[in-house]
């Protein structure tokens, strides 16, 4: 064994070498020709490169250190990263000629150590961070290809299917719990992703075990990836864990692509023909698969979950999408959620040659870095730019490509067509299922706490609780417990309470059972009241979980129960509507109470019946109403308040 004293002597020597090898890197890189340009940005000698140096690698991510600093220097500043002059951009116009621009091709590699390259297995294999420029037009041309129409729109049929069955696991997990689920969204948005790409570009389907397996590869994937990409490897000693750990999560994504690339069938997909047909090597294939599987998952997945937690800020947005059929709608609130909460918070390119952008002089192998998600909040380019407002990219085209979240040109991401069809029916899907609530609503979405892992993760995934966006709607005598009935459901489930209508309008239009009873007309207006009070009521919680304890079906009971001319009410436009809505049992359940001898009591409001026998056919008349209109209706002849509960429960989540 080791002594202690040859263990500190190790550490130490370990600690110099690393100390030696920092200060021999940066002052190599000091004789690469770079200057300031006239950029904006810090004298970068010695103790500012190894300021920035100590800054990227031990304490901030790419996008924080590029954050600092641009707030520093402005939107164009030189600084020192991954070993040499580095121009950080918030500056969109600049953005946009480096990225679409006349120069543009000269900026189709990205900067990276090829160390880190090596050690993820990307080196000159693949299109993400392919820096062989030959190998990379092929093989982009050879994704893009893959790609077609027809697979597009394949993928949106997909995504629709597999969100359903999303939907239909979610609903069976809550009637099996008997409570209100609550739902980690971005563990559910992957598992829809993952299915969709595997399905679409390689024909296979994985069990829900299967499919978690490889997702966490994916996401240990991209913490790998973060970590080699730009940290020289003289440093990695200092992280024997992380090495270790990270090592061993590249080998176990390579290992799940081989075994489904050893099951696959090569003529399933125009995507793997297309890859099997040209000349690839079986690495590049796999490389292939694997960046499809990781770009066409994670991405799409974190930018969907971002979307749907600043929908639950901007409700008023959320109904507009609701009730819009306009695709181009949908597509302006995922471009204006990736555009506050961009995936890819930094786009990083290197020049391949010399050239000159807006009078700055880029030398060959600067290291550029656009700093997106500064960019898309800079009130420079956008109007209000914290502001959740999809509707600015109707107003000015322009913007799309000032947001730039996948990217613009030659070097833009090859998937975006996919991603985007992809992601709109899986909106459009669950949000028609569920309104989605935060459970710990103390901070703004904007404000939300990420890590850098390529994609920008969220520090903790927030488990958000899904409401079935129904009327629950409860008919009946009086007294047969509806109010109480209702209460519970509400306070159970976090449902809008929409209760107690007949006693508001009494007390409004000043009545009372006797006068009601005594004065036919009086009691026709009461109802026809109600009907009013409730059509406006129910107009406000379209798009809502809503708990009734009654609806305008009670007002024609009562009416027909006490007043010659209560046909009338059917003449009114509101009970027309009310009465049409109801017949939709995908968004109204309306349950029937039936009356119980020991739930008979006078309470001093109600028009009460003068025995059991008047009590039940009050519930035969509301019966008579709802089969006559084609009214779907459920009954609860179950006296315990718990096992109405459990019923109506069951019934809302029923598959």
């Amino acid at each position: 064994m080791m002594s202690s004293v040859n263990v500190q002597n190790s550490i130490l020597l370990v600690g110099l070498t690393i100390v030696a090898s920092a200060i021999l890197y940066i002052i190599r890189a000091a004789k690469k020709p770079f200057g300031r340009q006239s950029i904006p940005g810090p004298h970068l000698h010695f103790g500012t490169r190894m300021l920035m140096f100590l800054q990227i690698h031990f304490f901030h991510t790419v996008p924080e250190f590029t954050k600092f600093w641009c707030q520093h220097y402005g939107d164009i500043v030189g600084v020192w990263m991954n070993g040499g002059y580095t121009i950080v951009t918030c500056d969109a116009e600049f953005s946009q000629k480096i990225l679409a621009g006349t120069e543009s091709k000269n900026f189709i590699i990205r900067m990276g150590n090829n160390d880190g390259l090596k050690a993820i297995r990307m080196y000159k294999k693949g299109i993400i961070w392919n820096n062989d420029v030959t190998k990379w037009n092929l093989q982009r041309h050879i994704f893009q290809s893959g790609l077609s129409s027809d697979i597009r729109r394949k993928a949106s049929i997909v995504a629709r299917d597999v969100t359903r069955q999303e939907i239909h696991r979610i609903k069976t997990s809550a009637r099996k719990d008997n409570n209100v689920p609550t739902v980690d969204l971005l563990n559910v948005l992957r598992h829809i992703t993952l299915a969709v790409v595997l399905d679409v570009a390689f024909g296979i389907k994985l069990d829900r075990e299967r499919s978690e397996i490889l997702i966490d590869c994916i996401v240990n994937y991209f913490k790998a990836w973060e970590f080699f990409l730009l940290k020289p490897r003289f440093i990695w000693p200092l992280f024997p864990f992380h090495v270790y750990r990270h090592q061993k999560a590249v080998l176990k994504l390579q290992e799940e692509i081989r075994s489904l690339a050893l099951n696959l069938n090569t003529q399933a997909s125009p995507f793997l023909q297309n890859l099997y047909n040209n000349d690839l090597t079986t690495e590049e294939i796999h490389q292939s698969i694997l960046e499809m599987i990781l770009a066409g998952t994670d991405t799409s997945s974190v930018s969907l979950y971002y979307t749907f937690l600043l929908l639950t800020e901007n409700r008023k947005i959320e109904h507009q999408l609701l009730d819009s059929s306009n695709d181009l709608f949908t597509e302006a609130v995922l471009r204006e959620g990736m555009r506050l909460m961009p995936v890819g918070p930094v786009i990083i390119r290197k020049a391949l040659a010399d050239c000159e952008i807006s009078g700055i002089h880029i030398k060959e192998g600067t290291n550029i870095v656009i700093q997106l998600a500064l960019q898309n909040r800079h009130p420079k380019w956008f109007d209000d730019p914290l502001s959740f407002d999809p509707q600015r990219f109707e107003r000015n085209e322009n913007l799309i490509a000032l947001s730039a979240p996948m990217g613009l040109g030659p070097k833009s991401c090859v998937g975006q067509h996919f991603a985007m069809v992809e992601m709109k029916p899986v909106i459009s899907e669950l949000l028609a299922a569920f309104k989605f609530e935060r459970i710990n609503a103390t901070n703004s979405i904007i404000d939300t706490k990420t890590k850098w892992d390529i994609a920008q993760q969220p520090l903790v995934n927030e488990i958000l609780i899904a409401l079935p966006r129904k009327k629950i709607v409860l008919v009946g005598a009086h007294s047969v417990g509806k109010t109480t009935l209702a209460n519970l459901i509400a306070s159970r489930m976090n449902a809008v309470l929409i209760s107690e209508t007949a006693r508001t309008v009494m007390k409004k239009m000043k009545l009372s059972p006797e006068l009601l009873r005594k004065y036919p007309q009086k009691s026709l207006d009461f109802q026809a009241s109600i009907i009013q009070h409730q059509f406006e009521k129910e107009g406000q919680i379209k798009h809502e979980l809503a708990i009734l304890d009654r609806c305008s079906l009670d007002a024609l009971v009562y009416a027909k129960t006490f007043c010659e001319k209560w046909e009338k009410l059917l003449e009114m436009p509101e009970t027309c509507q009310c009465i049409e809505h109801y017949k939709k049992s995908d968004d109204y359940i309306i349950f029937l109470i039936e009356p119980q001898m020991t739930c008979l009591k006078d309470d001093g409001v109600r028009m009460m019946s003068k025995d059991y026998d008047d009590w039940k056919a009050f519930s035969e008349r509301f019966k008579d109403i709802m089969n006559l209109y084609e009214i779907k209706f459920h009954v609860l002849e179950e006296l315990d308040l718990n096992m109405r509960f459990t019923k109506v429960f069951q019934t809302l989540f029923d598959l």
